[in-house]
């Protein structure tokens, strides 16, 4: 199924299969509004420790409450979103036989979709979430590999696919994604600065839906190939002749157009208000693929796998987080989000808890 990326809300009610009714050993009651998150244990740590309610602490916008109840890893259905950007470089595809080992390898009550983000649509090859995992590891194909789909933002896409997700029946919500991480709507702002990963965030992480990132190479989008131009016209090389800022060299209007995703000319951005010959001792742009990409995985309670460029295997990191999984609890509480923390009043030595944080 495609899936026009601006309605990927509304495809949720067109996607027939997703959780069977009373799936799961302990479904909450039906009407239940009581809200859940992951945490999980991240460490030398053979099995997940015994713990009680009392023991962690909610901390809210307006409130702390402490769970109501503690829910083990296989108390409820386990729902993953395996999410691979359709311009990942095409060398990609000699990972797929590790993919579908680890789609294979999930555990009874799980259920898998595949999803691809290209440049205007999400395409959703497994309809949903499918618990025939032998049939969502047949629909699984490599990326494309095709720079003109990069999608606008991998943020954007997350964004929409967690609030879909929120809206399914009760279960262990995971997000696994495959991404370079550069967004072409705002492609030089910082974790800090980044609107769109501010809403994946809101639509993640308050919704206790961790988001576990491998760094992959891919084609990065247009308006970020341009910029990288732009970069180099303005901070030459020792022994390259440097373009006149504002003249010739890329076409600067698009890119100044906010629309675009562009900055404006009044905010210093290149182009003639800038002036022509000026030396303003303009430096390259940060990449700040990376760091966005982390602070979607840290944020949101999950954990960024691999941030390495030459990635050559991936099925040491998919076998890590086949070990996260089966160290997680699902809290079940009830209060309001944004969460802005979630703490464990007992240290384990040797061990870190991943929960969602402001």
């Amino acid at each position: 199924m495609r899936i026009r990326g601006e309605s990927l809300l509304l495809g949720a009610l067109a996607l027939a299969v997703l959780l069977p009714p009373g799936a799961g050993t302990q479904q909450p009651a039906q009407g239940d509004q009581s809200r859940r998150l992951v945490v999980t244990f991240d460490g030398n740590l053979e099995d997940i420790p015994q713990v009680e309610p009392a023991e962690f602490q909610i901390e809210l916008d307006k409130q702390r409450v402490a769970p109501k109840k503690i829910y083990g890893p296989e108390e409820l259905p386990t729902v993953i979103a395996i999410v691979l950007q359709d311009n990942i470089r095409p060398n990609f595809a000699t990972q797929m036989p590790a993919l579908r080992d680890f789609i294979l390898a999930q555990p009874q009550n799980t259920f898998v979709g595949i999803f691809y983000l290209a440049a205007d649509s999400v395409d959703n090859p497994t309809n949903g979430f499918q618990a025939d995992l032998t049939k969502v590891a047949e629909t699984l194909r490599a990326p494309k590999g095709q720079a003109e789909l990069a999608p606008p933002s991998p943020y954007t896409l997350v964004a929409k696919l967690g609030a879909w997700m929120n809206t399914m029946p009760p279960a262990r919500k995971e997000i696994l994604l495959f991404s370079e991480g550069s967004d072409g709507i705002v492609p030089d702002a910082s974790p800090g600065q980044n609107r769109n990963l501010r809403v994946a965030l809101t639509n993640t992480r308050d919704v206790g839906i961790p988001v576990w990132v491998i760094y992959t190479d891919a084609f990065p989008p247009s308006s970020r190939v341009a910029l990288a131009a732009v970069d180099s016209a303005n901070n030459p090389r020792q022994g390259d002749t440097q373009t006149p800022r504002g003249v010739g060299g890329p076409d600067t209007r698009a890119m100044n157009d906010v629309s675009t995703g562009g900055r404006s000319g009044s905010e210093g951005f290149i182009g003639p208000s800038s002036g022509a010959f000026e030396d303003t001792g303009a430096r390259p742009r940060v990449n700040y693929n990376t760091a966005n990409l982390k602070e979607l995985a840290d944020k949101s309670g999950g954990k960024m796998l691999s941030s390495k460029e030459s990635l050559t295997d991936i099925a040491p990191l998919l076998e890590e987080f086949r070990t996260l999984l089966s160290r997680q609890l699902v809290l079940e509480y009830d209060g309001e989000p944004p969460i802005k923390k979630v703490k464990m009043n007992r240290k384990i030595s040797g061990v870190k808890v991943l929960a969602p944080e402001k």
